[in-house]
This record gives C-alpha cells, structure tokens and sequence, in this order.
C-alpha cells in the first residue's frame, strides 16, 4: 500500500494513545487517522487543518470498517484487550491494513489463530507494548544462550486507568472475559519449575528491599501464559515472575478481586482509587529486573526504569509499527516478542522516552553473596 495511505490509530485519544501519535509526528511516517469515543479529545490532538479526525465506537462495526478503510496499518490503544479481542483486527484485515496491538495477547491470538484471514500477506502483531512484549524481549537481550533460569521482578507505583484498569481486573477474573476454549490466563503463586508448571511453589513476601526498588515492597509470585510462553521459547528450566508492590492499598485491592464476581465498572473504580492513593508522596515509576542464571556464563541482570509504564507501551509500539513499515515483519500472525529484534527495539524505545533507562550488568560472586538481584 502506498505511504500516502493514513497510519490509523485506535484510542489516540488515551493514556497510551496519545504517546504514539505524538511520536509517529516525529517519525514522519506519513499521514495519521486518529480514532477514540470523545471527538473533543481527539481534536486536542490536531496539528494540521487535513487531519483525519473521527470519532467511532470499537463496537460498531460499520464505523470500525470505515475507520480501517484505507489505512496502511492500524494500530489499536484501545481496550480493555480482554474484551476488544480480535475485532479490530478482523476489522483491519477486511480493509487490507497490517495491524498492531499495544495488547491482544493470548486470547486474540488464540481466536486468530483458529480463523485467520484469507490475505497470506496480512500481517498483525499483538503484544507490541510494555508487557509482554518488551518485558520478553529482554532475555534474548541479555544472553544468546537458551535454557538456565530466569527470575523477573516487575512493579512500582503509578496511577492506574480506564481500559489499563479493566484489563487488569479481568486478568484476575477471567470468567468475565470473553471465554477462550482452552486459554489460560494465569495462576499466582505458580512457577516453571524443571521445564513444567508448578502450582503453589511460590509465597508471597513482605518487607523486601530490592534494587530498583525504593523503600520496602511487597512481592507476589504469578506465572502468566505470556510468561510460560516465555519459558517455553527460551527453554528455561526455571522461571519465576513476581510482580512487586511498593503501595499497599492496589496490592490489599488486586488480592481481594481476584476471582471474585460483580460489575466490572466498580471493580475499576476501586483498582483507580487504590492506585491513586498509593502514589500519593511519591514519584511514579514502574521497574522491570531480570536475573538470568546458566550454566559455564555469569550471572546477568538487566534492569528497565521507567517514569510511566503507558509512555513505555506505547513506544514499544511505535518501535513495533517502525519494524514493520520497515519490511522487518514477514507475513502471518506474531506476538510482538517472537519477531522484533532485542537490541533495535530497546534502541527505539530509548530514543524515543528519554524517560526510560535500561541497563545490564554481570554480577560478580560478591554481589551474589550479598544477595543482589
């Protein structure tokens, strides 16, 4: 398609959204069409009188149609994933643009998979934001060798909304998600442990001081389908994912949601408020650490820091949609970390959020004595 075609993006209006938009400008791809609900939010956005403005509803499928109509690629903000699944993307592929998805994860995926469409040089890319798709790059980053063991600490604090907010609680209630036949979402306290999983291998811990991490935190074990998937792709023998805490109040929300029942709406509501409260007298952050243990190599630790998870999501998929404006990405249907490379996409991100640092480091036998992450 020709690069005067529009680069759509879905929800530019959003806490994501509006990130990418402001750094597709920068990268001069070409002319943008920028959907969302609000149309007053959307025109906040304009820069030029040509600008391709419209407002729609994701569930109206004659305006999403109209809206992918002509684009080169859509790229979708919008949520929350566990219930757009792939309709914007069948939306996207009917009109003959590529499609990235700052979330989709396994459930689109799933559903795609089962009943692709029929152009066999479509291509989509799911996962294309901070988790998982950043987050499981950065092993292939830190070490070319597969197998060993693997440990990620991820967490922070920072303000929690919208479509984030819903996708989080339906992560922890999945019987409100759209069922998946055989998807499954995740389980805490699991791990992969001797290349399987493991349920209840891991307890929660309190009190903990961690590198990267400022006061005390708290650390609960979760094993996700993107990080079993993870596993899997690597070879681990181990791997244990524990998502960190340095507020109480989300922490005391998310444990008491967890597979409960009732409107989704509140539950939002409560997950916004505790998240509000936690960052309260103190900078917003969100910090990934990896730890890579393999046998004959030292031990290696790569570290991401950033101000603000969302500005991290969405240049992930600006550094994704770049990949594949670029012909990096061949046909059929990806998750964002199966076919990015490491090193480019960091190098994008970097470039892109001056907010962001990313580091990697071999520790020594002292700093493993001391306990070090």
């Amino acid at each position: 398609m020709m690069r005067s075609a529009p680069i759509g993006i879905l929800g530019a209006s959003g806490q994501v959204g509006h990130h990418v938009v402001g750094w597709l400008r920068r990268e001069t791809v070409g002319p943008l069409r920028l959907g969302g609900r609000r149309r007053t939010a959307l025109e906040a956005l304009r820069q030029y009188a040509n600008d391709d403005i419209r407002s729609l509803d994701l569930n109206d499928d004659r305006a999403l149609a109209e809206f992918c109509r002509g684009c080169r690629v859509v790229v979708n903000c919008a949520g929350p994933s566990y219930q757009v699944l792939d309709r914007v993307a069948r939306a996207a592929a009917a009109e003959g643009a590529h499609y990235v998805d700052v979330s989709g994860d396994g459930p689109a995926h799933a559903l795609l998979r089962d009943h692709m469409p029929a152009d066999p040089g479509w291509i989509a890319i799911l996962s294309a934001g901070m988790l998982p798709g950043l987050a499981n790059l950065v092993p292939a980053w830190l070490s070319d060798q597969t197998g060993g063991a693997l440990t990620v600490y991820g967490g922070g604090v920072e303000r929690i909304g919208g479509a984030a907010a819903a996708d989080l609680v339906l992560s922890l209630r999945p019987q409100d998600a759209v069922a998946i036949d055989g998807y499954w979402y995740g389980e805490a306290g699991a791990s992969w442990e001797l290349g399987r999983r493991q349920s209840r291998s891991l307890a929660a811990q309190e009190d903990v001081r961690l590198d990267f991490f400022p006061g005390r935190t708290a650390m609960l074990p979760y094993l996700s389908a993107d990080a079993e998937r993870l596993a899997m792709r690597r070879k681990f023998t181990t791997l244990r994912w524990f998502n960190v805490f340095s507020g109480q109040r989300l922490r005391e929300t998310l444990i008491g949601l967890r597979g409960t029942s009732g409107a989704l709406s509140a539950a939002v509501r409560d997950v916004e408020r505790a998240s509000e409260l936690d960052v309260l007298g103190m900078r917003p952050y969100y910090a990934m650490v990896f730890v890579i243990e393999q046998s004959q190599q030292p031990t290696r630790r790569a570290a991401i820091v950033t101000d603000s998870s969302l500005a991290l999501t969405a240049a992930t998929a600006v550094a994704a949609l770049c990949a594949l404006l670029r012909g990096e990405i061949p046909p059929g249907l990806h998750f964002a970390d199966d076919v990015l490379s490491p090193e480019r996409t960091l190098d994008d991100v970097l470039r892109l959020h001056p907010g962001t640092r990313i580091s990697r480091h071999t520790l020594s036998q002292a700093e493993l004595e001391e306990g070090a992450l």
